[in-house]
C-alpha cells in the first residue's frame, strides 16, 4: 500500500483525479497500524441506527432525533479498545434519503470502509431493502442483519418476522439478531402501602446482548484478518483503478503524438515533389512516431528496434490496402508532372493519404503498447484488420485535407510578393 501511495512512476495528473482513493489508501494505513476494526450501521431512515451505536458503545454520542432523516453525514466513535483492537463505530445517512444512483453509490462506498456491516432493520425485509443489501454484501465482511425495535412486537411476531428475512436472505452468508436499542417507555401501575395506585413511567434498559456476543466472537475469531484482507482488497481495486487512469492518460498524450506526426508527415509529403523521397520521408516520421509511442509506455524502443515494428505494421496495412497505396503512388506521379498551382490538388490528396497512413500506423503501434508490447493471441494481421475496419477513413482523410490545405493556403499567402 505505500508503494502504490508514494509510486514515482505514477503520473501526478493520475494521482490528482484519484486522489479521493489515494485519501482512503493513507487512511487504511492509518488504520491498519492503529490496529483498527470498522463498524458501520447501515439502513433506511428512523430505523434506529444511531440509537443502535449508543448503545453499544454506552455513550450518546450519535445525534438521536424523532425527525426524518437527523443523520446526515458519516461519523465516526473510538469504542474503546477490545484485545488490543481500536474498533470504530460509524454511522450511515438513511438509504432512503437517496435517490437511484447516489444511494448505490452511498451503499457501494458504506460497505468499502467496513470491515463488519450491521444491517438495520425495523420490520420485515422489504424489497428495496433487499436489493439495498445485496449491494453491500460481500462475501469477505461478516454481515450481521439486526432486527431493530424488538420490544414493539411479541415473541411470536419476532420469529414470524426473522423467519421471513431468513427466507428472503438465505443465498447471503449473514447472521440475523433481533435487539431493542432504545426501548419505549412504558407506564406501571404501582400499589403503595396505603392501597392507592400511583402510574410510574420506566424506560427499559436497551436490550443488546445478543449482537454484542456475537460482534466479540468476530473480532476474537478474525478481527485483525478481517482488517488486513479489506485493506487489500481495497488497495487492490485502487492499483487497478491506477492503471486504468494511466492508460487513459497515455492514450491521451498518445493521441497528440500520433496527430503531431500525421500532421508533419501530411505536410512533408505534400511539399516535397520527388516521390521517392516522399516515402522515405514517411517512413522516417512513422519510426520516429513509434520511438515517442514506445517512450509514453515505458519500452522506448531503440531505432532498429521501431523500424522492425514499423516494417511489421506497414506490411499488414499493403495487405489490407494495397488499392490506397496505388492511388497515393498515382497522386505521386501526377504532382511531379505537374506544374503551378494545379499542384495544391494532388499535394493535398497525396498529403492526406500519408496522414491517414501514419494516422493507422500510430493507431496499430499503440494497441501493441498498450497490450503489454503483444499482439495476443490474434497477431498484427487481424489487429491490423480490426482497426481499419473500425476507422472512419473518410472523416480522417478530410480532416487531414482541410488542415493541409490550411497550411498551404497560409504557406502561399505569407510569401514575399516577388516568389
Amino acid at each position: 500500500m505505500r508503494q502504490l501511495l508514494n509510486d514515482p512512476k505514477i503520473p501526478a495528473v493520475v494521482k490528482e483525479q484519484l486522489s479521493h482513493e489515494y485519501a482512503n489508501i493513507q487512511r487504511l494505513i492509518d488504520k491498519l497500524e492503529q490496529e483498527q476494526i470498522h463498524i458501520v450501521a447501515f439502513g433506511k431512515v428512523s430505523t434506529g441506527k444511531s440509537s443502535l451505536l449508543n448503545a453499544i458503545s454506552g455513550q450518546p454520542h450519535f445525534q438521536v432525533s424523532p425527525l426524518h432523516g437527523e443523520t446526515k453525514h458519516t461519523s465516526h466513535l473510538d469504542w474503546p479498545s477490545y484485545e488490543q483492537q481500536s474498533v470504530v463505530l460509524i454511522d450511515t445517512p438513511g438509504t432512503d434519503e437517496f435517490d437511484g444512483e447516489e444511494r448505490e453509490v452511498m451503499a457501494q462506498q458504506a460497505a468499502k470502509q467496513a470491515d463488519v456491516i450491521l444491517f438495520v432493520l425495523d420490520g420485515d425485509l422489504s424489497e428495496s431493502q433487499k436489493q439495498q443489501l445485496e449491494i453491500i454484501a460481500q462475501p469477505n465482511k461478516p454481515l450481521i442483519v439486526v432486527l431493530n425495535k424488538a420490544d414493539l412486537y411479541t415473541h411470536d411476531e419476532i420469529e414470524r418476522i426473522k423467519a421471513s428475512i431468513e427466507a428472503k436472505t438465505q443465498h447471503l452468508n449473514k447472521r440475523l439478531v433481533a435487539v431493542s436499542a432504545d426501548p419505549r417507555a412504558r407506564t406501571l401501575i404501582v400499589e403503595l402501602p396505603d392501597g392507592s395506585r400511583q402510574e410510574k413511567t420506566e424506560t427499559p434498559p436497551a436490550h443488546i446482548d445478543e449482537l454484542k456476543q456475537l460482534i466479540w466472537e468476530l473480532l476474537d475469531k478474525e478481527g485483525k484478518t478481517i482488517t488486513a484482507l479489506n485493506a487489500s482488497l481495497f488497495a487492490g481495486e485502487v492499483s487497478e483503478d491506477v492503471a486504468k487512469k494511466i492508460i487513459e492518460v497515455r492514450k491521451t498524450a498518445g493521441q497528440k503524438i500520433i496527430r503531431t506526426h500525421c500532421m508533419a508527415k501530411g505536410i512533408g509529403v505534400a511539399f516535397n515533389p520527388i516521390p521517392v523521397a516522399d516515402l522515405l520521408l514517411a517512413a522516417g516520421l512513422d519510426v520516429a512516431m513509434i520511438r515517442q509511442l514506445s517512450k509514453l509506455y515505458g519500452l522506448s524502443l531503440g531505432k532498429v528496434e521501431a523500424t522492425k515494428l514499423t516494417t511489421t505494421i506497414m506490411a499488414q496495412l499493403a495487405v489490407l490496402m494495397g488499392a490506397v497505396w496505388g492511388v497515393n503512388l498515382l497522386s505521386s506521379a501526377m504532382k511531379t508532372v505537374s506544374a503551378g498551382l494545379s499542384t495544391t490538388l494532388t499535394a493535398t490528396a497525396q498529403g492526406s493519404l500519408a496522414y491517414y497512413a501514419t494516422y493507422l500506423v500510430g493507431q496499430i503501434a499503440e494497441y501493441y503498447f498498450i497490450q503489454g508490447n503483444s499482439w495476443g493471441k490474434d497477431g498484427p494481421k487481424t489487429v491490423a484488420k480490426n482497426i481499419v475496419k473500425n476507422l472512419d477513413r473518410n472523416s480522417i482523410l478530410l480532416e487531414a485535407r482541410e488542415q493541409i490545405l490550411q497550411t498551404l493556403n497560409k504557406s502561399r499567402t505569407a510569401k514575399p510578393p516577388d516568389q
